[in-house]
């Protein structure tokens, strides 16, 4: 067996135990992070913290919900273009719903792309509007504009999910009453068999 030979063996071999080594050891570090990570997380005060988060999420977001599109259009460009994209996005997706359950929604497609492009005009105007000086005056008219499409989307949103109900309302209605006639096979089903047994 030559020289060259046996030095490849040998630095096959080497990389092989190498190999075992570093996965023997990142097996015996993730098994001691996950143990530690449970004794912390079960921990009161780690549970407090990581529920923060989720509390001032849920209430951001009720507090948004009760807000008029006014109130959201308000505060920094960031947030009212923000609430803008949800509320074009949000009308976006129960029209499309609409469409695929075949629910009467009209024009309410076009009116969509409507809002989409004017919601791109006024989102550019918004990141103009941000580097203005702090001594000037923040243009309301862009402000007005924003709240007024954020109305019209919800609008839209609205229109789109009162169709999909209207739509969706005769087959629950249906499912619902072969319901209660399979409920009710079965239970006379049941009766019979009692009454047949107690015989």
């Amino acid at each position: 067996m030559s020289f060259l030979l046996r030095a490849v063996m040998v630095l096959v071999l080497l990389g092989v135990l190498v190999s075992v080594g570093v996965l023997a050891a990142l097996y015996l570090v993730r098994r001691r992070v996950r143990r530690t990570w449970q004794r912390v997380q079960s921990h009161v005060v780690t549970r407090g913290v990581l529920a923060a988060p989720s509390l001032v999420a849920e209430w951001r977001d009720r507090f948004e919900e009760r807000a008029t599109p006014e109130e959201t259009s308000l505060g920094t460009a960031a947030r009212a273009r923000r609430h803008m994209w949800v509320a074009i996005e949000d009308a976006e997706r129960a029209v499309q719903h609409g469409e695929s359950i075949h629910a009467p929604v009209a024009e309410l497609p076009s009116v969509c792309r409507s809002l989409r492009r004017a919601g791109e005009g006024l989102d550019h105007l918004l990141r103009v509007g941000r580097r203005l000086p702090a001594t000037r005056s923040r243009p309301d008219a862009v402000r007005q504009q924003v709240a007024d499409l954020i109305q019209a989307a919800r609008d839209v949103q609205s229109a789109a999910v009162c169709a999909c109900s209207e739509a969706t309302e005769p087959r629950i209605r249906s499912l619902v009453r072969d319901a209660r006639d399979e409920v009710q096979i079965v239970a006379a089903a049941l009766t019979r068999m009692r009454s047949v047994t107690s015989h």
